[in-house]
């Protein structure tokens, strides 16, 4: 989290100059209500963290942070959003925690040419890599990075040949599974891929060397072994 939180504030720098007298307005999309409120909790611990050990000021300019909780809902997450640029006046947008909260806004930053860093994986595949926005910029990995190692590991390292992977079903869950599908499968595995809202993806793990859980409160199958 340090690590993202260095990369959003070496973006900030390159931000465009204010008059010396005017304190770079940060807006943080962050979580503090809902099922996601642990991550949200941990963003805001990163933020404070750095910018506590540096006086709150950046290359000798004061910042001040000004926190929304979007409560993990897309709808909120864009009126939180409109709030902090049209009524606050942030030179800038840190967030949101979640995927499907990233896509829900980004059609409003583009047309407010506001710039957005999201801290975390959210919607790296669908705005960073596929370019639909020139006002996005992410500081992390994507969803699928470690996933694309894991099932390549799996199948060449531990010689697994069948795995069934539950995952959330949203974006995340979605770039997650696609990315151990691809890499397991290229290298000779067969993958069933369920979501946790689907008590059908466990009709498929009869046979299987182990269940692979992606993602969040997520049920656990103690009759399979797991790589959770």
């Amino acid at each position: 989290m340090i690590r993202a939180v260095l990369v959003v504030v070496l973006a900030l720098a390159a931000l465009p100059a204010f008059p010396q007298a005017e304190p770079l307005r940060i807006g943080f999309l962050t979580v503090r209500t809902g099922p996601l409120a642990a991550g949200g909790r941990q963003m805001e611990e990163g933020i404070n963290l750095f910018l506590k050990e540096r006086n709150y000021t950046l290359a000798g300019r004061k910042v001040e942070i000004l926190f929304a909780d979007t409560a993990g809902q897309p709808a909120q997450a864009k009126t939180k959003a409109q709030e902090l640029v049209e009524r606050d006046k942030v030179h800038v947008l840190v967030g949101p925690l979640a995927t499907f909260e990233a896509l829900a806004i980004d059609e409003y930053v583009l047309q407010a040419k506001m710039p957005l860093l999201p801290p975390m994986s959210a919607a790296q595949n669908d705005l960073a890599q596929q370019r639909k926005s020139d006002y996005v910029i992410h500081t992390y990995g994507t969803a699928a990075q470690a996933m694309y190692a894991l099932g390549d590991y799996a199948a060449k390292k531990l010689g697994m040949k069948r795995v069934a992977m539950i995952a959330d079903d949203f974006t995340y869950g979605h770039e997650g599974a696609a990315g151990f599908h691809k890499t397991f499968e290229d290298a000779g595995g067969r993958f069933r891929r369920g979501t946790k809202h689907q008590s059908v993806a466990y009709d498929g793990l009869s046979g299987c060397d182990v269940t692979l859980e992606h993602g969040e409160q997520l049920p656990r199958t103690p009759a399979w072994p797991s790589l959770a």
